[in-house]
């Protein structure tokens, strides 16, 4: 099962990268649209239109409003 669950309220451009720096996930997504990403943590993530993604990690609710500056939120993940 894939650790991380996004869904898309409105476009948007995510970016993860596994443990090695290697990217695993990166694409604009449409609204509407939902995603499974997965690798081998921590992850390492760039989400541009951030307000417009609902990320989920191990089945959790992640808040990505504290890491949003100018639309664009970046931050990791254990």
């Amino acid at each position: 099962e894939a650790p991380i669950q996004l869904s898309f309220d409105g476009d948007a451009w995510v970016e993860v990268r596994d443990r090695s720096g290697k990217k695993v996930f990166s694409q604009l997504g449409r609204k509407g649209a939902t995603e499974a990403v997965a690798g081998q943590a921590p992850f390492s993530l760039v989400v541009g239109n951030a307000a417009k993604v609902r990320l989920s990690y191990h089945g959790k609710p992640v808040d990505l409003h504290p890491h949003i500056k100018i639309n664009v939120a970046r931050f990791n993940l254990e």
